[in-house]
């Protein structure tokens, strides 16, 4: 889950940002059915008729927060809501509908929450308010989040932190920086989490209330996040340098989860240096960290037991290691959002597999395709819900169209005159466009043939070592260190160029030049140019829900600053540009 709640004792009641609230006694797992709840028939007549709005606020406010009745407070702001609606009040409806999202969060039912959320956008928008808008778009981006719907979660934690920047709101400039890190984290842009999780830092460090539990929390999680960075990046020192400061850190503020949060990644890192033994100690004091404190989420418990079932496996000592996720599964059950879930999965299956019991292979196969669909499931209906909300879009535009027709006639007229003698322009130029259709039809179909046999994003267009007569050896490594960066997509940053590049390899650009140009015969901005449009046309092919961005913003999540640029280095790669592409995938 994002880490927006690290930030809510500094939020004040009055910004109403309870999604970023302490943990309050809800019941977020029953399911909230009106027809079990009776709201009596005076209170509903209040709600429905009285001026005093801010007493109606208050009432719903107090059945959660004081009355710990969710069902309550959830039918009067419907009821609320309802009122807006009909009385066409943005300020009730921005209420009501974000009160109802809010409920609705702890339930973890995020498509509902997204449809009310999007009536308190439109709110908000209306209201000219830039705090609620913030709010609603943080809220919305962390429903798509735990949807899976990462691209759709990063559009919106984009917006919160532009507009938390202009206001110089810095407690929600934090909450949108650290929850987009963390997006950025999933969608594997570790290079851009990374300048996120620094910037938080910075933004931290020029804080005047360092004393504040928002500071405190904020800080040992942007630690956190950056010791996990810089260990998927591979700079191992500087990642448990990092990690074992937010050690003393959390134990000079009495924070013994993140404590044990950052004892499970100094596991991990020990055993990426298959130190099984060293990581195996830092993960059975984590678990013991969090199974005595109950602030401790059970993801994390989660978590550690999927490390040290991995450091058994090593050790072959495949009984523990079997128990340790079997114990994962009957708790986590059919929960898809469960970080590295799919992971636990094909660990037990690859067990199974060494110990030779082909029935629990199969069995735990077959719980991972349920967990696979269970997630496309979700991001399907994420994908749809945008798509529904973009349609609602383009139809409030057609009947603004509409209108603007039907009170022009005499114009429309002449736009008929107009169109004949276009016709007859076009004619002269139909049998080009027809020649250029079928060469940019022949360009799709050579597109979409090379990535189906994975010639133009899985193997890079870097010559092979092998096929080289090299006697640089330098060259050689930082060739071999390349490859490798690739995978954590650092090309994707808008910041990517030579000198950030070769400072990431722990060399000098003249080495990075000479190696690329003796390899590859290419420039590090031809380099850059072809893994940024490899990773567009792959994505664009493979998620539903990244075509449905504008080209501007997929110009920006491929790490271009300029979406022009973008447009025409992609004409140039591939013949075809990106609206074509996009319109012949569907």
């Amino acid at each position: 889950m994002p880490t927006n709640l690290f930030l809510i004792y500094k939020l004040r009641l009055q910004l109403l940002l309870f999604i970023f609230c302490f943990s309050i006694a809800l019941s977020s797992q029953e399911k909230l059915q009106e027809d079990t709840l009776v709201v009596s028939d005076h209170l509903k007549t209040f709600v429905r008729t009285s001026k005093k709005t801010k007493k109606i606020k208050k009432l719903i406010r107090n059945a959660l927060f004081k009355e710990k009745d969710t069902m309550k407070s959830l039918a009067l702001a419907k009821l609320f809501l309802e009122r807006g609606i009909k009385e066409r009040d943005d300020t009730i409806q921005y209420f009501s509908a974000y009160q109802i999202g809010f409920i609705t969060y702890n339930t973890s039912n995020h498509l509902e929450v997204i449809n009310h959320l999007q009536q308190a956008l439109t709110a908000a928008y209306n209201l000219k308010d830039t705090t609620r808008i913030i709010h609603s778009n943080l809220l919305i981006g962390s429903s798509y989040y735990l949807l899976g719907a990462y691209y759709a979660s990063t559009r919106h934690y984009l917006e919160a932190k532009n507009l938390s920047k202009q206001i110089k709101n810095n407690p929600l400039q934090l909450v949108s920086l650290t929850n987009l890190a963390n997006n950025r984290l999933k969608l594997n842009r570790i290079v851009d989490a990374l300048l996120s999780f620094n910037e938080t830092i910075e933004l931290l460090e020029s804080s005047t209330d360092k004393e504040s539990v928002a500071y405190k929390k904020t800080l040992l999680s942007a630690m956190l996040g950056k010791g996990k960075c810089l260990a998927e990046l591979g700079n191992e020192v500087e990642a448990l340098e990092v990690l074992n400061r937010l050690v003393k850190r959390a134990e000079e503020e009495g924070d013994n989860v993140m404590k044990g949060y950052a004892y499970i990644n100094i596991g991990d890192l020990f055993y990426k240096k298959k130190e099984y033994h060293k990581a195996l100690g830092f993960l059975h004091e984590a678990k013991e960290i969090l199974l005595n404190n109950t602030e401790a989420q059970k993801t994390n418990l989660y978590l550690a037991n999927y490390y040290v079932a991995k450091c058994y496996a090593k050790q072959q000592q495949y009984g523990k290691a079997l128990s340790l996720l079997k114990t994962n599964f009957s708790l986590i059950e059919n929960k898809t959002d469960i970080d590295k879930i799919e992971e636990m999965y094909e660990l037990a299956i690859a067990i199974a597999r060494d110990i030779g019991d082909q029935t629990k292979q199969i069995y735990y196969y077959d719980q991972l395709q349920d967990i696979v669909k269970l997630k496309a499931e979700k991001q399907l209906a994420a994908r749809d819900l945008l798509f529904e909300n973009d349609l609602k879009d383009v139809e409030e535009e057609n009947e603004i169209l509409k209108k603007a027709k039907e009170t022009s006639v005499l114009r429309r007229n002449i736009i008929l005159v107009v169109s004949l003698v276009i016709i007859l322009v076009l004619l002269g130029v139909f049998f080009k466009y027809r020649k250029q259709t079928k060469h940019n039809e022949q360009q799709f179909l050579t597109l979409i043939n090379e990535l189906e046999n994975k010639k133009t994003i899985k193997k890079q267009k870097v010559v092979s070592l092998n096929q080289q007569e090299i006697k640089d050896e330098k060259a050689e490594k930082i060739l071999r260190e390349l490859q490798e960066l690739e995978k954590t997509n650092f090309y994707l940053s808008k910041d990517c160029n030579l000198y950030a590049t070769a400072k990431l390899l722990h060399t000098n650009t003249t080495y990075l030049s000479k190696a690329l140009n003796k390899l590859s015969r290419q420039s590090f901005n031809q380099y850059l140019n072809e893994l940024r449009i490899n990773y567009a046309l792959l994505h664009l092919k493979e998620d539903p829900l990244f075509r449905s961005y504008t080209i501007r913003a997929v110009a920006s999540e491929v790490g271009y600053k300029s979406h022009t640029t973008f447009i025409k280095v992609f004409k140039e790669k591939t013949g075809v540009t990106p609206s074509y592409y996009i319109k012949k995938l569907g």
